[in-house]
């Protein structure tokens, strides 16, 4: 020891000391710093940190060092408790010193004499929120004892590294809980990014509002498909456009009490802005976004489906109409031709007691229900088609006289409005007899000074056939009715005049609409041309 006085040598060292001890973040950091002071003031070449092994509790674990050899190290890397200076000032939890270790044989320090020390001190250090204790020794290969001063200098600083672990400890414990929450946070940021993702992408109309009064958080952009409106319209309309909405008003609510996590579904019918009625199933769920309640509603279109369905349908009741007509269609035919010819012959030659007016009726009459019973024929599956690529307007123009002729005797006006259309795939026999049916329907549904216009155009790739007439229109309730066989309106009618246009059109790949009101009816069939 140098010649200053005990208090001063004390006021030196842990004037040095205290501030590393304080600033120190972490275990090798501070015990770097402590070593550094003691092997300068104390002459201590050595310094040897443990704590007890977490699986196996009678063992120890050396986690710092200084001074050591690697050699040395790995030979103190993990020794019984039982069998070291630090295990048994664990054990007692009280300092063990240990003094001219080279002249005794205390079965404790033998791996240190192994190693050349001459003195060694352990502290025990028991550390808050902590299970497993530590132990801190300081060695040196010079000097038998320790001075007095330096055993109390060192106690102090074992008293202080208790206080410094525990705050590094809590500080670490801040960082892992940080570390933790930043994860976390990156999680929960890539999982609202995905779903932005997924919802901004996704096809099916999809909106977040809030769950009091519906106000709209985000709506994506097929959701503004459906609505028939632009995202600028939504930002500068909002109040005309959403508020009130006959879709918005139907939205349903889900039960807050309600455990089926899929949410509630609810079938709807509405017409959006652009003045198409859509069909949608409308699904919502609560949505915790941030703490805040929220209504998610995702919406399914019907629409196409349900007209699919009606197409089905219709299909479906014509071909079992055809399989009807191909099966007894001709054997009605026959005896009624039979008859017919013995009525026109019996009209001939006069030998009958009816009067020649009375089978005049007659004859008119099976040439009525033959008519019928062609048409029964032609909604037969099997009917034979013969497609020939011709041009809509050179069969209109063909057809057009015998039209104005059956328009002329009721004193209707037969217009046409023909624009160059690309030919089409056709059997020019049963488009004539869609047109005739068409037109025929519709010189019965004008009245005086009614007038029927005839109509071609091209439309995204498609011949368009317009029959238009300035007729009543169509009752609503009987728009779906029409496409049925046998369904009729009129007194004498057989009610399959437009089924047989609608099985024609689908046998040339061919769709039929229509727009109908107060001014009249408008049919369109669109052909492919390709």
């Amino acid at each position: 020891m140098n010649t200053e006085t005990d208090l001063e040598l004390k006021y030196k060292v842990l004037t040095e000391l205290l501030p590393g001890i304080l600033s120190s973040e972490t275990p090798s950091q501070l015990l770097t710093h402590v070593f550094g002071c003691v092997s300068k003031y104390f002459s201590l070449d050595l310094l040897l940190n443990y704590w007890v092994e977490e699986r196996f509790p009678y063992r120890l674990q050396l986690i710092h060092h200084r001074g050591v050899t690697a050699e040395e190290a790995n030979a103190l890397l993990s020794l019984d408790q039982g069998q070291t200076i630090c295990g048994a000032a664990i054990k007692s939890m009280q300092p063990y010193i240990c003094e001219r270790l080279q002249e005794t044989n205390d079965f404790h320090g033998r791996i240190l004499r192994q190693m050349g020390l001459q003195r060694y001190v352990c502290f025990p250090i028991v550390v808050v929120d902590e299970s497993r204790p530590f132990a801190i020794g300081f060695g040196s290969r010079t000097g038998d004892t320790f001075d007095p001063t330096e055993l109390e200098v060192l106690h102090l600083m074992a008293g202080h590294l208790i206080r410094a672990f525990e705050r590094i400890g809590r500080f670490e414990e801040l960082e892992r809980q940080n570390a933790a929450l930043a994860e976390t946070n990156r999680f929960l940021s890539s999982s609202e990014n995905r779903f932005a993702a997924i919802f901004a992408a996704s096809p099916h109309p999809m909106l977040i509002t809030t769950l009091e009064d519906r106000e709209i958080i985000e709506a994506n952009d097929a959701f503004l498909l459906l609505l028939g409106i632009t995202r600028l319209q939504m930002d500068t309309q909002y109040g005309e456009l959403i508020r009130g909405n006959e879709l918005m008003l139907q939205i349903p609510e889900p039960d807050e009490h309600s455990t089926v996590p899929e949410g509630i579904s609810r079938e709807v019918t509405f017409t959006n802005h652009a003045g198409d009625e859509r069909v949608c199933i409308l699904r919502t769920v609560r949505l915790d976004f941030n703490g805040e309640l929220l209504l998610l509603t995702m919406i399914s279109d019907l629409t196409e489906h349900k007209q699919y369905e009606h197409e089905l349908q219709r299909l479906s009741q014509l071909h079992l109409v055809g399989e009807v007509a191909a099966g007894i269609g001709h054997e009605v035919r026959n005896p009624m031709t039979t008859v017919r010819g013995f009525l026109q012959l019996m009209l001939m030659q006069g030998k009958n007691t009816l009067e020649p007016a009375y089978l005049q009726v007659m004859i008119e009459e099976l040439d009525r229900a033959n008519q019928i019973i062609t048409e029964f024929l032609s909604l037969a599956k099997d009917h034979m088609v013969q497609l020939k690529r011709e041009n809509l307007n050179d069969l209109i123009r063909k057809i057009l006289p015998l039209i104005e002729a059956d328009a002329s005797v009721t004193g209707k006006i037969i217009t046409t409005h023909l624009t160059d259309v690309e030919s089409i795939e056709m059997d020019n026999k049963q488009i004539t007899q869609l047109i005739l049916n068409f037109i025929r329907n519709a010189l019965e549904a004008t009245g005086e000074n009614g007038w029927i216009q005839l109509k071609t155009y091209m439309q995204d790739g498609r011949a368009v056939l317009v029959i238009e007439d300035n007729g009543p229109g169509i009752p609503a309730d009987v728009v779906e009715q029409i496409w049925k066989p046998f369904y009729t309106t009129k007194e004498n009618g057989s009610g399959l005049g437009l089924a047989v246009c609608f099985s024609i059109a689908n046998k040339h790949g061919a769709s039929i609409d229509l727009s109908t009101g107060k001014e009249g009816t408008a049919f369109y069939v669109r052909f492919r041309t390709t």
